[in-house]
């Protein structure tokens, strides 16, 4: 698939912390995409968005030689929803195993390109954006205190930009023994641009200004990844920042399941010989 997509990826600790508790994972090639925003004391944070990137990376790739959208236990969606079950689940026992890691968590977003289309999940508010035809349209909804204060009129959305209570997530992995994180799929179309972010992004870079920049470098991801970044940190880098950007270059139909094991067969046959 690495003919199909190309992948960049950039976290930076920003202007303000001494550690970076975010994490990445991508797998051009299998088409996965993983960013985890960890929160802790004590460097727990990090802790959480390693296991979160880690287990999902891990459970995702060896998962998809064996892709099936006929076969609903095999589509993308099912086996991203179970992987981030099964990272839930292994912060949450860590945090309950010792005590310095007791309350780590992490916010998530992911996602898995196959079959011309992307499967994508997250939690907490980290987010997911899609740029198609210069425009760029957020897909997630934030699971935070702001953001449902906003939908309930208690507070407007420009002074939701200016909120000093932007971090306070109410939904994240780790915390709970289960977590319901929000799953969605759709068809992608070649040129368009996905981009996934933690909020040390877009709590200090407007959605306009992030548009603009990659609409702008869209043809070159490392350097629209590091303008994303710089941007942040001018505007006062005061959390992690991190992104990664996908960009669709051509169709990429999934080869049907009988091919792979027929060749399968034929390079065992071929290497008994």
């Amino acid at each position: 698939m690495g003919d199909f997509l190309e992948v960049a990826a950039l976290t930076d600790v920003g202007n303000v912390r001494q550690y970076n508790e975010d994490s990445l994972g991508v797998d051009a090639g299998a088409g996965i995409v993983v960013l985890a925003d960890g929160m802790g004391g004590h460097r727990a944070g990090e802790v959480a968005s390693v296991m979160a990137t880690d287990t999902i990376f891990a459970t995702v790739r060896a998962a998809v030689p064996a892709f099936d959208t006929r076969d609903r236990e095999r589509q993308p969606l099912t086996v991203l929803a179970r992987s981030i079950e099964r990272a839930n689940a292994a912060i949450h026992d860590a945090g309950r195993a010792e005590a310095r890691y007791r309350g780590m968590g992490t916010t998530l977003a992911c996602a898995i390109f196959h079959d011309n289309g992307v499967a994508y999940a997250h939690v907490g508010d980290s987010r997911i954006y899609r740029l198609r035809d210069d425009t760029l349209s957020l897909l997630t909804r934030d699971d935070s205190l702001l953001r449902d204060q906003v939908d309930l009129g208690v507070i407007s959305a420009d002074e939701a930009r200016h909120s000093h209570n932007r971090s306070l997530v109410t939904r994240a992995l780790g915390i709970e023994a289960e977590v319901r994180a929000h799953l969605a799929s759709e068809p992608v179309q070649p040129g368009d641009v996905y981009l996934l972010c933690s909020d040390g992004l877009n709590d200090l870079v407007d959605d306009a200004d992030i548009e603009l920049i990659v609409t702008k470098l869209a043809a070159n991801l490392p350097l629209a990844a590091q303008h994303l970044v710089q941007a942040a940190k001018d505007n006062g880098g005061l959390d992690n920042v991190s992104v990664i950007l996908a960009r669709v270059r051509a169709p990429f139909a999934a080869t049907p399941p009988g091919v792979w094991r027929r060749l399968r067969r034929i390079l065992a046959t071929w290497r008994g010989r």
